[in-house]
């Protein structure tokens, strides 16, 4: 008797794993990013500019851009 409860309290214990385990990965990612559409803000003029000087046929260096569009009064 005390095999057949130990072992029904078994199978209901992995049975309620597996259902919660399923449950939780079911769940969405409420911090999934934002799809890339390419529809963000217009370009400034002064942004286009600052852009081709900063990255036009220079190889990128992620400190060299920082600098260069900040000193061109950009973010970068």
């Amino acid at each position: 008797m005390s095999v057949t409860n130990k072992s029904l309290a078994a199978l209901l214990i992995g049975i309620s794993v597996a259902a919660f385990a399923s449950q939780a990965s079911a769940q969405p990612d409420v911090n999934a990013p934002a799809p890339l559409t390419g529809h963000g803000p217009q370009l400034s003029e002064h942004r286009k500019a600052a852009l081709m000087k900063c990255t036009d046929g220079i190889k990128f260096a992620s400190d060299h851009y920082v600098a260069c569009m900040t000193a061109a009064g950009e973010t970068p």
